[in-house]
C-alpha cells in the first residue's frame, strides 16, 4: 500500500471521523514511527554510501547524496553501527572509522581543523574519529578528510516522512506491516471520538498490539531466533 492508500482506507473503516478534526498526515507520520520504534526490526537495518568533501568535517545525512540514490529520503539514521571509508580501490583498502563518545574528545573534534589522513592519522585524530553533533540527531561530524574518500555508513534507520513528502511510498516498514499501519491510526482516531473505553477503541487498539506482535515475531534475520518445528501432524509411516 501507499501512503495515500493507507490514510484513505483508514477514513473508510472509521467513517471519516478523524479528516476534519486531525491531521491525518502527522497521524500516519506518528504511528509510522510508532511501529518501528517498538524493536530493533531486521528490516531497519540500512547500509549506503556517500562521497566526503576535502577539508568538510560535519555532514547532513538526511541531504547526502546517497548511493543507492534517494536510500534516506523520509528515514532518519537513529544509530550508526559502522563507518568505513574506502581508502583505493585497486588495491582495495579501508580504513574504519573510531566512535567517540566522551565530552572532551568532542571539543577536540570540534576545534580540530588539521586535515586528517584515514591511513596513518595524525597527533590529533590517531585514525580519523566520527560522532554525531550535540543535540542533533542527523549531523554526522567526521575529522576534516585528507581527500574525498567514499564513507560507507551502516546502521539503524528510523522513517521520518514529511508531512508533505513528495514521495507517497511508506518508508521502511515492509508491505507486511501496512495493515499495522492502518489498525493504529484507526485506534488513535477512536481513541479521540470515543474515548478510551469505547468497544470501537478497544477493539481497534488489540488489533494494533496483535499486528506488532505479528512484526515482531518475524525474527529470521536474528541470531537468536529459533525455527520452532511443529510435529503434531498426521502422518503415514511404511513400516
Amino acid at each position: 500500500m501507499t501512503r495515500s492508500e493507507i490514510i484513505e482506507f483508514c477514513n473508510q473503516l472509521t467513517e471519516r471521523k478523524g479528516e476534519r478534526q486531525l491531521n491525518l498526515q502527522s497521524l500516519y507520520r506518528f504511528v509510522v514511527q510508532d511501529i518501528a520504534k517498538r524493536q530493533r526490526f531486521w528490516w531497519r537495518r540500512i547500509a549506503f554510501s556517500f562521497p566526503l568533501v576535502v577539508g568538510t568535517a560535519t555532514y547532513d545525512l538526511t541531504a547526502v547524496s546517497t548511493t543507492p540514490a534517494g536510500a534516506m529520503t523520509d528515514i532518519a539514521m537513529e544509530e550508526i553501527t559502522k563507518l568505513t571509508l574506502l581508502l583505493t580501490t585497486s588495491p582495495y583498502q579501508v580504513a574504519e572509522l573510531t566512535a567517540v563518545f566522551d565530552p572532551q574528545t568532542y571539543i577536540d573534534m570540534l576545534n580540530n581543523t588539521s586535515l586528517t589522513s584515514p591511513t596513518n592519522g595524525n597527533s590529533q585524530a590517531p585514525g580519523g574519529r566520527y560522532t554525531m553533533n550535540a543535540g542533533d540527531y542527523k549531523t554526522l561530524r567526521l575529522d576534516p578528510p585528507d581527500k574525498a574518500y567514499t564513507a560507507f555508513v551502516v546502521g539503524w534507520a528510523m522513517p521520518n516522512p514529511a508531512t508533505d513528502s513528495a514521495s507517497d511510498v511508506v518508508p521502511l516498514i515492509p508491505p507486511w506491516g501496512h495493515n499495522t499501519i492502518v489498525a493504529g491510526m484507526n485506534a488513535k482516531i477512536f481513541k479521540f471520538a470515543y474515548g478510551t473505553k469505547n468497544e470501537k477503541t478497544i477493539d481497534a487498539m488489540q488489533e494494533y498490539e496483535q499486528g506488532l506482535q505479528d512484526l515482531m515475531s518475524k525474527r529470521q534475520f536474528d541470531p537468536n531466533y529459533r525455527l520452532q518445528l511443529s510435529l503434531q501432524e498426521d502422518a503415514v509411516r511404511s513400516t
